[in-house]
């Protein structure tokens, strides 16, 4: 099987590009006999006339001509990987959203360690529920966003970062037994945050599932005040696990076993289509180093 090399392919590309070998070998900063070696490497690799002579210059064949289109194609796509190979130099200002679940157990970490990796840069933070982060993208209020289990917006790009596991909590305090199955659970006050919020579809997607609606439903637009009225006993809800160890009250909470079990939810790093995906791609391996730190992130 023949394997033309990325010199080869550029070689021809800016040949056929300028017209002749030393306008292509001054392009490419290589002496004119590497380059015309490069050639005839490229010809015998396919076993095709790629150029004929004209005057003092070169014409493409008709397979040269065919040849072209797919090797600019290919050039492109390693121009792509090789841009996002390189580390960018990351700096100034940058809205960075957070949704406030993945804030509460990582905030701290995720300050020092991007500090750490980008001196010169300047995050402007913004915690919120995921729906308001990805509108706020859309808006362009925003740059860059961590999100769980976003709608999936026009115009705004995901990247997968893990999942994360959910549990039903409960007040320590409560006395009585909860139950573990959803009819059980509905006769109990549900604490979650409001619609659209994935908090919100999670909760009432779990009794979706049996047909069931909750007796009662307290709406707080805080995941972190959401768990407090849970930990005072007003109520139960759902909450990623990681935020449950991350409360400052040891032994405030206990989860629930429940059947059926709840999903996971899929964490994002998200920007609009539009942005710089090098510097995306940089910020969100610094995000994944993090998280793996942290190990927040549910195991393969």
């Amino acid at each position: 099987m023949s394997r033309p090399s990325i010199p080869q392919l550029e070689a021809f590309y800016w040949t056929a590009q300028l017209g002749g070998v030393q306008k292509a070998a001054d392009c490419l900063n290589v002496t004119q006999p590497t380059l015309s070696l490069r050639l005839r490497q490229l010809e015998s690799e396919i076993d095709l006339p790629l150029f004929e002579r004209q005057g003092r210059g070169l014409r493409l064949t008709r397979h040269g001509h065919a040849f072209l289109s797919r090797v600019a194609i290919v050039l492109d796509a390693y121009r792509d990987l090789s841009n996002l190979s390189r580390m960018p130099e990351v700096e100034g200002v940058v809205r960075f959203g957070v949704a406030e679940g993945f804030a509460v157990a990582c905030m701290p970490a995720l300050i020092s360690g991007l500090r750490e990796e980008f001196a010169l840069l300047r995050p402007e933070w913004v915690v919120a529920t995921s729906d308001v982060l990805e509108q706020s993208l859309v808006n362009a209020e925003l740059d860059v966003a961590i999100l769980v289990d976003p709608v999936g917006l026009r115009d705004v790009r995901l990247f997968a970062l893990g999942a994360q596991t959910n549990d039903w909590v409960v007040s320590s305090g409560f006395a009585e037994p909860v139950g573990s199955v959803p009819s059980q659970l509905a006769q109990w006050t549900i604490i979650t945050t409001p619609p659209p919020t994935a908090m919100y579809r999670t909760t009432i997607g779990w009794f979706a599932g049996e047909k069931i609606t909750p007796e009662s439903t307290c709406f707080c637009s805080s995941l972190n005040a959401a768990l407090q009225l849970v930990a005072a006993g007003t109520g139960i809800g759902i909450f990623p696990s990681k935020v449950v160890d991350a409360y400052p009250l040891p032994g405030a909470l206990r989860t629930i076993f429940t059947k059926p079990p709840l999903t996971d939810g899929r964490v994002f790093f998200a920007d609009r289509a539009t942005s710089d995906e090098a510097k995306t791609q940089a910020l969100l391996r610094a995000v994944e180093r993090i998280a793996d730190r942290l190990a927040y992130f549910k195991p393969l």
